[in-house]
């Protein structure tokens, strides 16, 4: 197999076009760092991360954890410096985000040396609904994306890449998520393509062991379980799901894979079967890329299909540069082919034709990613209210209790510093047990609950244990859409 030299620099010209689409992305993905509210996720992770900033528990050794800690500290550096306020926990993932482009643009050149390949890419990748609402976020997904597509991209800087600094940057990426290893595959075949020996292979593992040892020293001072093994109880092991489970999650996956392109996911479906038979007709450097990528978009495709487990946008944020690359690769074949019907100085004059129309065909998904409407990422109305709660209560006195089943995480961010202590229950009865022992005692007592029939059993069984529940305060999510109700529980 060949190995490339070292590529000239990116054009000048489409370095220019990066540049601009990078700075769109700022202002896409602006709006998402203030008016999007905490995903339930989101304020788990955030509230780790404040944990550790008010150096209440540095290691986390008072949580279960079930994460690597890289991003969780990164957000904690946020906190002294700009308060308890939401978006301190999205910066880091937010700034991240921006280098992404970047890091594309420069990964697909070293691989291709083709420039319509490197702007179709990035104009995928800055419109897709799923960057958009994921990228100003606390989740670690963005982040742990930013470390693999670098640690892609410095495999093959310079033509043989540079296996330090690739392997330091996976490692990095294994220390935010364990998901990282699913991207282990991927390196090994690039490696594979561009020659890699033995030798790369050692300085790459070389590069990889700082931060195993980093994390290893956290572990034992963590002192708890192993991540792995706590992620893997949460997530109630791994199967393969059921027969009848087939159409059922697929129809699930459907408008979460739409969200990464904005458009239905059947023309994803239309997409991926074109661009194979393209690939079996020819034998060369860049098919041999393409085939690679393709099959490893398809495996990772069907093993968020077929392994049981929770159906999330966030599992396709991984692979959402590998979908921009086959969009890219198809087009730009296409483009290849089309000087045999159009003479090619027409042709060039037809580019940015081809280009600007691109853009304004995602643009109406983008605009309603950038309003959060996309079921991916976050979105203002994510948190249900909880954010207008934890504010009527901010300034309760010490002895406030709050009883809750369904917003935990979240209150456990916004009550961290405050005299509220929230009580959980399992169900109905215990609630009602609790009240009877504890609601004569000094502090008010609240309850909140969520605008679901699920939440009337416990109403009911409040009140038929003689206890009145008095409403102060309907949160609103968008237009007439109710969301947490909180109410004053008073005694008979």
């Amino acid at each position: 197999m060949p190995v490339h030299p070292s590529p000239a620099p990116l054009p000048r010209q489409t370095q220019h076009w990066i540049i601009a689409l990078t700075l769109l992305a700022f202002l896409w993905r602006l709006p998402g760092l203030f008016a999007n509210t905490f995903h339930p996720d989101e304020a788990l992770f955030a509230g780790w991360a404040r944990l550790i900033a008010v150096w209440r528990d540095p290691l986390l050794q008072t949580q279960l954890i079930d994460e690597p800690p890289l991003a969780l500290y990164l957000q904690a550096a946020f906190y002294p410096l700009l308060g308890a306020v939401t978006y301190a926990a999205r910066l880091p993932n937010f700034l991240a985000s921006l280098l992404l482009l970047p890091l594309l643009a420069q990964w697909l050149w070293h691989l291709y040396q083709d420039e319509l390949t490197v702007r179709v890419a990035g104009i995928v990748l800055v419109f897709s609904p799923l960057a958009i609402q994921s990228s100003a976020t606390a989740f670690l997904d963005p982040l742990l994306v930013v470390l693999l597509l670098a640690a892609l991209w410095a495999q093959v800087a310079g033509g043989r890449g540079r296996p330090l600094l690739a392997g330091f940057l996976y490692g990095l990426a294994l220390l935010t998520k364990i998901q990282a290893v699913l991207y282990l595959p991927l390196l090994l075949g690039q490696g594979w393509l561009f020659g890699w020996r033995w030798r790369q292979w050692r300085r790459w593992l070389s590069g990889l062991l700082p931060p195993a040892l980093l994390f290893g020293a956290w572990s034992l001072a963590y002192g708890g379980p192993p991540v792995w093994q706590v992620q893997f109880a949460r997530y109630g092991g791994l199967r393969l799901i059921w027969s009848w489970e087939l159409w059922p999650r697929l129809s699930e996956w459907g408008p979460l894979w739409g969200a990464a392109l904005g458009t239905p996911a059947f023309f994803l479906a239309l997409l991926l079967p074109v661009f194979l038979a393209w690939l079996v007709q020819q034998e060369d450097w860049p098919t041999a890329l393409d085939q690679l990528f393709v099959v490893y978009f398809i495996a990772h495709f069907l093993l968020i299909w077929f392994v049981a487990g929770h159906v999330t946008a966030r599992y396709l944020l991984l692979v959402l540069p590998l979908l921009a690359l086959i969009v890219a690769r198809l087009t730009t074949r296409v483009w290849s082919v089309l000087p045999l019907v159009v003479p090619p100085p027409r042709l060039r004059r037809l580019l940015p034709v081809l280009l600007v129309g691109l853009c304004l065909a995602q643009l109406p998904a983008a605009l309603a990613a950038r309003q959060g409407e996309y079921p991916a990422g976050s979105s203002p109305t994510a948190d249900g209210g909880a954010a207008q709660v934890a504010a009527y209560l901010a300034d309760a006195p010490y002895g406030t209790v709050l009883y809750d089943h369904w917003y935990s995480w979240q209150w456990r961010y916004y009550f961290l510093d405050t005299g509220v202590y929230v009580s959980w229950f399992p169900h109905p009865d215990a609630l009602v047990a609790d009240l009877q022992v504890f609601a004569r005692q000094p502090g008010a007592r609240y309850l909140a609950l969520p605008p679901d029939p699920a939440a009337l059993p416990v109403q009911r069984a409040v009140q038929a244990a003689g206890f009145s529940l008095e409403p102060v305060l309907q949160t609103q999510l968008t237009g007439d859409v109710a969301g947490i109700t909180l109410y004053r529980i008073a005694t008979p």
